[in-house]
């Protein structure tokens, strides 16, 4: 299954692949360009993989909202717990919903797009999409898509109003960048995460309601 929103690149890459094709029988020469646009197209079909996840039957429990590697786990100034994500270009990219609940809010921020290896500025500087949510034990949580030198865009399948399940696909990071989970304290969930863990969307849990 492929990831909604990449038909575009990967159509892209098929015509320059099969139109490279047309012409090997002019030149062995051609074969160089071929082979290129091949690895090009094998890539774009990789990176936009959508593999089903199952998510745990527990209740109480938050779910990673993508594939990667957990980079920071800071309680802040507002009252709130922040998960980031950083994520690799050979990590699965859809985003999935940590609990379920209703979308109050999708904001797109405009900004740079740093590397998200170079002195953390990606953190605070690079575009980003804001993804809020009204969970169905009432309290308030914000998913943030952050965009990288590679990644320069951040899709979402949603709009205020939608409601979505724990698990649930709500959008896609193209080509790799990071992500961030908020919830407040008062929420009585707090992480289950330790730094640098690997993790998979969906299916590992990332925080739990303390009883």
């Amino acid at each position: 299954m492929l990831a909604k929103g990449s038909e575009p690149i990967i159509l892209i890459s098929l015509l320059f692949f099969a139109t490279s094709m047309i012409f090997v029988p002019l030149s062995w020469f051609l074969l160089i360009p071929v082979a290129a646009f091949g690895i090009l197209l094998g890539f774009s079909l990789f990176f936009f993989r959508d593999p089903e996840r199952i998510a745990p039957e527990e209740e109480g429990v938050m779910v990673a909202p993508v594939d990667g590697r957990i980079v920071a786990i800071d309680e802040l100034d507002n009252g709130n717990y922040r998960i980031q994500i950083q994520i690799s270009i050979f990590n699965v990219h859809i985003n999935r919903t940590p609990l379920s609940g209703t979308v109050i809010n999708v904001q797109k921020q405009h900004g740079a797009f740093w590397p998200v290896w170079y002195k953390r500025k990606y953190e605070d500087k690079n575009a980003r999409q804001h993804v809020d949510l009204k969970t169905d034990e009432g309290f308030e949580m914000r998913v943030t898509q952050i965009s990288g030198i590679v990644a320069w865009r951040c899709v979402s399948y949603v709009s205020p109003g939608t409601h979505l399940e724990r698990n649930q696909r709500f959008g896609l990071i193209r080509f790799g960048s990071a992500m961030r989970v908020e919830f407040p304290k008062s929420s009585g969930y707090k992480p289950v995460v330790k730094l640098n863990d690997k993790i998979r969307s969906g299916e590992m849990i990332i925080a739990r309601k303390e009883q």
